[in-house]
Formats: structure tokens, C-alpha cells, sequence
């Protein structure tokens, strides 16, 4: 059956195993790389293995999506990095995908650096509000200054542009004004796409065990620390947190845990009712 499924482009020579480990990297040193100039039979046979919801795109479809992102760019081990991770994309319109690719290019990373974010993070070219995506990046900006440090951040952390203002705002403000941190530090983590608590429960945690003190304002930011990096507070799962940045026991954190979120639920109750209070007096 696949035979009526492949493109008639010139066949490559193509290990399928080797393949199959370029096509779910994205090393710049492979993109160009001569066998994977034209689409090919092993090229989708490869791609359908990786995502079993290809089998289904008729061959009109693959022929006209890899037409497309090709003439906008980008290599087809691009469109095949995409395809696999995105599947969803090769039933789109020409139109709809080229859209979306200029919707992106209005953010001004430079098309190497687009091209290497959508190819590891193809969910991103879901986008179908501009006015949207650039209001999302500008807000991004507004906190990590330039646009190269904007595409770092989507690098780590793609979800954010999916995450509301509210949450990505009340992380960064706990980043910056609690912990003291400077904006470098929090790009080289994925701790703005951990929740609040879990965040505080860490740091907090560490305070108490005197593992992390925060730097006085006026302090040098490039001065050493010897708090631990911010990746390595919020990367890591409980057990590696607690036993290798903590030196303490998984049972201790875990412990701890259950005792910092009773903690916060007893604070959020009693602001509750100093709210109730608070109303009552106004009337």
C-alpha cells in the first residue's frame, strides 16, 4: 500500500536507523545535508514510523506541504522534523501554512533561529492570531529585554505561549524581587513553566536549611554565589532535588511539602477572611 503513498521525487540513499537519530535532533550541522535535498520513499517511510498519524495523509498532501515549506526555507529534513512532531500541519492549506510562517518571521529572531525553534517545537505553528503571538512576545520582552533572549526562553520553554500574563508575570516577579535573580539565569531554566508553589515550596525549603541566600540589591549580579543555579532548584525532579541539591532525605522534602502547603492554604484562609473583615467595616 505504501508505494501509491510516496512522492515520485529522486530517491536517496537513506540508513533508516541513522534517520531516524538526525531526523529528531536538530543540529544546524545536518540541515543541509544532501540526502535530504528531495522527499523521498525512505524519507516518509521513516516519518510515518516515528508518528503512525502520517499513514493516513494522502500523498497529494506530503507532496504539497513539503512544496510549500521548502519554498519558504526551509530543508527538508525541516519539513520532515515538523511533519513528525506536528502531523496536523501537512492537512493545512498552503495558505495557512505560510500564514503562520509569517506570522512568526514578524518576531524578528532571524530565519535560522525561527527555523530551529519551529522545527524543535512544531505545536508552534498552530498560531493563527497574529496580533495575539506579538503581544505575547512583546509582554516576553518587556521582562528579558531583547529578541534573541525572548527565542532563548521559547527554546526552554515553549509552553509559555500557551501560559497566561498573569502566571508568567507572578513567577517573574517572585524570580526577580524574592529570590533576587537576575533575567540569564531564569532563561538557561524551564522554571517560569513550574507552578508558583512548587517553585516557593523549593526555595523556601532551601532558605530554611540555609542553601540559598538571597544577594543584596546593589551587589555585583556577576559577583559568585554560592546558591545553588536556578535550573538546578527547578529541573530536577523531588528525590535528585532533595538529595542532591539538599542533602537531604526524598522522605524529608516530601515531608516538608505536605507541611509548606497546609501552611499556604491556612495564609490564603486567613486573607480570606481578613477580606470578609475588611467589607464588613466598609459597610
Amino acid at each position: 500500500m505504501f508505494r501509491y503513498m510516496f512522492l515520485k521525487s529522486p530517491k536517496t540513499c537513506v540508513n533508516l536507523k541513522v534517520f531516524s537519530v538526525n531526523l529528531t535532533q536538530s543540529s544546524a550541522e545536518n540541515i543541509n545535508d544532501d540526502k535530504y535535498k528531495f522527499l523521498s520513499e525512505e524519507h516518509i517511510a521513516e516519518a510515518v514510523k516515528l508518528s503512525p498519524a502520517l499513514f493516513t495523509v494522502p500523498l497529494e498532501k506530503w507532496r504539497t506541504a513539503h512544496e510549500t515549506f521548502l519554498n519558504h526555507g526551509l530543508s527538508t529534513q525541516n519539513f520532515l522534523q515538523i511533519a513528525t512532531g506536528n502531523p496536523k500541519v501537512l492537512m493545512r492549506s498552503p495558505k495557512k501554512v505560510i500564514e503562520a510562517l509569517e506570522f512568526w518571521r514578524t518576531c524578528q529572531f532571524g530565519e535560522y533561529f525561527l527555523f530551529l525553534l519551529i522545527t524543535k517545537y512544531p505545536e508552534l505553528l498552530d498560531v493563527n492570531d497574529q496580533q495575539k503571538l506579538l503581544r505575547h512576545i512583546s509582554f516576553l520582552k518587556s521582562y528579558v529585554n531583547t529578541d534573541k533572549n525572548v527565542w532563548k526562553l521559547l527554546m526552554t520553554c515553549p509552553s509559555l505561549m500557551q501560559d497566561s500574563v498573569k502566571n508568567i508575570e507572578a513567577r517573574m516577579s517572585y524570580f526577580k524581587d524574592v529570590m533576587a535573580l537576575e533575567i540569564p539565569e531564569v532563561i538557561k531554566s524551564e522554571a517560569l513553566t513550574k507552578p508558583l508553589e512548587e517553585i516557593k515550596c523549593r526555595h523556601i525549603f532551601m532558605k530554611r536549611l540555609c542553601l540559598f541566600k538571597p544577594r543584596p540589591k546593589k551587589v555585583d549580579p556577576d559577583e559568585f554565589t554560592d546558591n545553588p543555579r536556578l535550573y538546578k532548584i527547578t529541573d530536577t525532579s523531588d528525590k535528585t532535588f532533595a538529595t542532591k541539591i539538599c542533602h537531604v532525605t526524598a522522605e524529608e522534602y516530601e515531608s516538608f511539602k505536605i507541611l509548606f502547603h497546609r501552611e499556604m492554604q491556612r495564609k490564603e484562609e486567613e486573607n480570606e477572611n481578613e477580606d470578609l473583615l475588611s467589607d464588613d467595616d466598609g459597610n
